[in-house]
């Protein structure tokens, strides 16, 4: 896995969002003071190799994860993930918790409740998906998340495996200190999802942002100042 690396001290990890690379990163960590930050590109984005086109779920990604902190000699480290790097940071803490010290979760997903309205939809885009094989016609569809349509084909699998893998069993089990922070108006991950994950991850707090799904990269020098008194 590619990674830049930013100044020099106790180290930190930095997981991206799907569809962004370590890069998203880089105007808060010129902030960090006294810290190695190490901006992770997880593989398929950035500059890091594609997973298989089977895809890779996200415990795939933590293994993955692991090769790279162990290489490093990073162990035990603070893990500041955001969004889709939530997932992947919660799992590593769960399967590997020696190597982390502390969580920062920002705007996390990967806790899933059953939803009708959900499986309409996927009953729905299944149905034309069948019809489209038969007929002939295109596969072109409405349906599908905007991450998912924006997809390249060698992603396609790995989006579908990660987003329909519950993270609540592993969430149970990280066994360190976790701050969630989440923006009110955040539609991508709502507040909801971060004050049910408050309650299943033990010790961890929550704080709402005043702000959407990416307000902690609004103001680089007070997400710094929040990394540093929380890291």
């Amino acid at each position: 896995m590619y990674y830049t690396k930013v100044g020099q001290g106790e180290p930190i990890v930095f997981l991206h969002g799907w569809g962004c690379d370590g890069s998203i990163f880089l105007p808060i960590v010129q902030h960090v003071r006294s810290r190695s930050c190490y901006l992770v590109d997880l593989p398929g984005f950035g500059n890091s190799p594609m997973p298989p086109t089977e895809g890779w779920n996200v415990t795939d990604y933590a293994m993955a994860l692991y090769s790279l902190i162990d290489s490093l000699n990073l162990s035990p480290v603070t893990i500041v993930g955001h969004s889709f790097g939530c997932r992947v940071a919660m799992v590593f803490a769960a399967m590997y918790p020696q190597c982390v010290g502390k969580l920062l979760l920002v705007a996390p997903a990967g806790l899933r409740r059953f939803s009708v309205t959900r499986l309409f939809k996927v009953a729905k885009y299944k149905l034309h998906k069948f019809f489209s094989r038969v007929l002939g016609t295109s596969n072109k569809t409405k349906y599908g998340s905007t991450d998912y349509k924006n997809c390249s084909m060698e992603l396609k699998n790995t989006f579908v495996k990660v987003v329909n893998q519950n993270l609540a069993p592993f969430a149970k089990r990280i066994q360190c200190k976790v701050l969630i922070l989440n923006g009110v108006k955040d539609n991508q991950t709502p507040l909801n999802h971060a004050k049910r994950l408050n309650k299943i991850i033990p010790h961890s707090n929550l704080v709402a942002l005043n702000g959407d799904h990416f307000c902690f990269f609004t103001n680089p020098q007070s997400s710094a100042t929040v990394i540093q008194m929380f890291a």
